[in-house]
């Protein structure tokens, strides 16, 4: 009874308290709702046009195998890669290229070196540069391969006209004149090949369901919140102790232990009370769709907030004062967070950082989530989740009550 005293004792005053609120509620929905807003809402998973630029070689004689060979090279390009309607290309300089791909103007470019056609035509190499714009990763990716694809193109066609040149060259040398007009008249016979191929592909997507944004960042701001309210009901513990509240509690008949168990639970129950409210908002809101097991979510839900309760507990046990534990919980939640995917969809980043992401609280609570959200996992398809999160909650209690009870 005396810790479930303790516990109603401080969710009275935190839901008493308008900050404690909107932490809780106000701020976590207010930034979904922005982000979802910037990044399209509800989208079919499509990606906008992928603008970049083309630039043709350097005119320079001895590297020319035909006449206007830039103005031809770029415009039989330019058609072979703006087929798709996702795809934009325009010609531009070297000098313009590096300036609009370094403003992030443009996703990328590529440069066509000189001697691209000869190249293509006889045995000699070039390379093709690509500039790409680091922050548009995807989509300087996807100019990345349609360098890629200019580059296969250009091989397969070349290698269909120097088998011309051997068949003929094989009754009679060709002059140079013959030669340039013969590569002249294949390559405009390959660049009109190229607007209509003779093989297309045609690709559908499996399941057309529209993908929420969403259902992405709303389980993962629930959960950086969730460890904003955790943190702030463990320095109850030295607002007690600094106010004098907790000594008085000592000369009543209440152990430690106790006193522990009951501010837990008292966190415990604010952090449930959070997380299902803004399951719910989500669900209205946004029209997030949690699968159809609604047991799951529950689940998930009631064991995300131990584990939260408990590393709030856990942060506290390491300060001193109620100060202390406000600044260094807020540097340790955003920094678990940001390694997590809290903040940012983690699995973008390199197989080195998921793997450190995997130790962190934020990433297991996260993923049983959108388990559910994108997969309806129900309740067998989160267990690992689960039972990850348990574990940690097991563990972070442990540490907690060991360190506080020395004091």
């Amino acid at each position: 009874m005396r810790i479930i005293r303790i516990a109603l004792k401080d969710l009275s005053i935190r839901l008493r308290d308008r900050n404690t609120l909107l932490m809780m509620l106000f701020m976590p929905i207010t930034l979904v709702a922005i982000i979802g807003f910037a990044l399209g809402g509800v989208a079919g998973g499509g990606i906008s046009t992928v603008e970049f630029l083309l630039v043709a070689p350097a005119e320079e004689e001895e590297h020319l195998f035909m006449e206007n060979e830039g103005e031809l090279l770029t415009g039989a390009a330019a058609n072979l890669m703006s087929q798709i309607e996702m795809f934009d290309a325009e010609v531009a300089t070297e000098e313009e290229a590096r300036a609009a791909v370094g403003a992030g103007e443009k996703a990328g470019a590529i440069l066509i070196p000189p001697g691209f056609l000869r190249a293509v035509f006889d045995t000699a190499t070039v390379e093709v540069t690509v500039l790409r714009d680091p922050v548009s990763r995807i989509k300087a990716g996807i100019v990345q391969s349609l360098a890629e694809r200019l580059a296969t193109y250009a091989s397969a066609g070349g290698v269909a006209g120097r088998g011309v040149f051997d068949a003929i060259e094989a009754e009679r040398e060709l002059t140079d004149s013959e030669r340039w007009k013969l590569g002249g008249w294949m390559f405009q016979w390959m660049s009109e090949r190229w607007r209509e191929p003779a093989i297309g592909i045609e690709s559908s997507d499996v399941e057309e369901d529209e993908i929420n944004v969403y259902a992405y960042f709303m389980p993962a701001f629930a959960v950086l919140f969730l460890l904003f309210t955790t943190v702030a009901s463990g320095k109850s513990i030295h607002e007690e102790r600094e106010s004098g509240t907790y000594e008085r509690l000592m000369t009543a008949p209440v152990s430690r232990t106790t006193f522990i168990a009951g501010k837990l639970a008292g966190s415990y129950l604010l952090a449930t009370v959070q997380i299902l409210v803004l399951i719910g908002l989500g669900t209205l809101l946004f029209r997030i769709g949690w699968g159809t097991n609604p047991l799951a979510v529950v689940v998930m839900a009631v064991v995300t907030a131990a584990g939260a309760s408990s590393l709030g507990l856990l942060v506290a046990s390491f300060t001193r004062t109620a100060r202390q534990t406000d600044s260094i919980g807020t540097a340790f939640v955003l920094v678990m967070s940001l390694l997590g995917g809290s903040m940012w969809p983690v699995e973008q980043a390199p197989p080195a950082f998921q793997s450190v992401a995997r130790f962190t609280f934020n990433y297991w609570a996260h993923s049983g989530f959108k388990k559910l959200a994108f997969a309806d996992a129900g309740l067998a398809g989160i267990s690992q989740e689960i039972g990850i999160v348990l574990a940690m909650s097991a563990v972070f209690f442990a540490l907690s009550v060991a360190l506080l009870s020395r004091r």
